[in-house]
Parts: structure tokens; C-alpha cells; sequence
């Protein structure tokens, strides 16, 4: 109960100063110390366990992170562990108009998609190439949504391999087992102190995979997180 207390005392203001700090910089710089300091500010306080590995991953790469979705905390858990990559995360537009962190979202330039207007969408899905072709990596949540059965990953969704495809940067597949037992979708209040582990899983070259294949990497990369998802929940 204490850590409980200890950690909803402390998750507004350090939320409300760091997006303010994004929200008032003017670089990229700035832009990751605030989000890499506010997740591991809020990953200390929850008094969770981490068992992390990205041996898999190069830290001189831009990729296009596909992970897996169950929780608000899986939030600052990304700003923290990937912290040796500059990413975007890459949401849907209702997101950023969340008071302050939407805001914040907004002004460090993470990725908006209008999932209503296709037209929109595309030209979205474009300024992420072009996000990507900068050096930082797309951060995209295949699944489109928190998943509410932690036992299986939801079937992905075809936006997320068109935007890979066109980035033509190698896929990073990362897997969270853990964030959910933190803090359930739907639910207002937090269960600290969980274990929590992190897999990067080989990156997938998509230079072998054309646009027209994204049925295709789909079905790849969904059997290829399933199957590690499956034997890290087993662990």
C-alpha cells in the first residue's frame, strides 16, 4: 500500500514537469532526456523488476519497433529501455489531445495517424518515412490497441507493415511480458512491485519484402512474436 501511495503521489507532477520541459524546448536533445528521465522516474517508483534483454538490437541502427501492447506503463518502460535509440512513437490522433502528455506528445513530434481519413493516413504514413529517414525510429504497436487478454497477442493490423515497408528500415520485434499485471486496461489503479520482462527478438530485413507483400510480413512477423510470446509467458 505504501508503494502504491509512494507512486501516485509522485506520477502527476513528475508528468506535468516533464511535458512541460518538451513542451517549452525547442531540441531533440531536450526532447529525449525529458522522456527517458520521466520513464525511468516513474519505472523507480513502481518498484517493478526488470529482466531486459536487446542483445539482438544494434545501437547504431534506425529501425521500426513493433511491439507488443498491454498497458498504459508500457509507456515509460519504451522511453527507458530504449532509450539508446531516438524513436517515435507512431498513435492515433485522439491521443494527442490528452491534456499536457498529449501535448507533450505533439511537441517532441511523435508520429499522428488519422485512422478516419484515409487520405490523411497516407499522408501520415509518409511523414513517418520521412521521420525514419532522419534517424529516429518509428515506434509502432502492431496490434493497434492494448490487448485485454495478456495470453495471446491480438491479430496485427496491415497499417503498421505498410509504414515498415515504405521506411524500408530493418523491424525490430520487442516483446513485454508483465506490463499488464502493473496496470490492466480499464483499470484506474496500479499493482507495483510485478516482474516484468523485455525481449528483442532478430531484426526482419524488409529490403526482401516489396509493398505488395505486406499480407506477407504480416503473417511473418505475427507467427514469429506469437511463437516467442508463447514460450516467454511459459519461462
Amino acid at each position: 500500500m505504501l508503494r502504491l501511495i509512494y507512486f501516485y503521489i509522485l506520477l502527476l507532477p513528475l508528468t506535468i514537469f516533464y511535458s512541460l520541459v518538451i513542451i517549452f524546448s525547442k531540441t531533440q536533445k531536450n526532447f529525449h532526456w525529458s522522456e527517458r528521465s520521466w520513464g525511468k522516474a516513474v519505472l523507480d517508483a513502481s518498484g517493478c523488476e526488470f529482466d531486459v534483454d536487446l542483445s539482438a538490437l544494434d545501437k547504431n541502427q534506425t529501425y521500426v519497433f513493433m511491439v507488443n501492447h498491454q498497458s498504459f506503463f508500457d509507456i515509460p518502460l519504451l522511453f527507458h529501455f530504449l532509450s539508446p535509440w531516438q524513436f517515435k512513437f507512431v498513435a492515433k490522433k485522439s491521443l494527442f489531445n490528452f491534456p499536457i502528455f498529449g501535448h507533450a506528445m505533439a511537441a517532441a513530434k511523435h508520429i499522428s495517424i488519422d485512422r478516419d481519413n484515409s487520405r490523411q493516413g497516407m499522408k501520415d504514413i509518409q511523414h513517418a518515412v520521412e521521420v525514419a529517414n532522419s534517424g529516429h525510429s518509428p515506434l509502432i504497436f502492431p496490434e493497434g490497441t492494448r490487448n485485454p487478454d495478456p495470453n495471446k497477442l491480438l491479430p496485427f493490423k496491415i497499417g503498421g507493415m505498410i509504414l515498415a515497408l515504405k521506411c524500408q528500415k530493418p523491424i525490430a520485434p520487442i516483446l513485454m511480458v508483465g506490463p499488464e499485471k502493473v496496470l490492466y486496461k480499464g483499470k484506474l489503479i496500479m499493482s507495483p512491485c510485478q516482474k516484468i520482462r523485455i525481449k528483442a527478438l532478430p531484426p526482419i530485413d524488409t529490403t526482401k519484402y516489396t509493398l505488395k507483400d505486406r499480407e506477407k510480413i504480416k503473417e511473418d512477423l505475427q507467427e514469429i512474436m506469437n511463437k516467442a510470446y508463447a514460450e516467454m509467458r511459459h519461462e
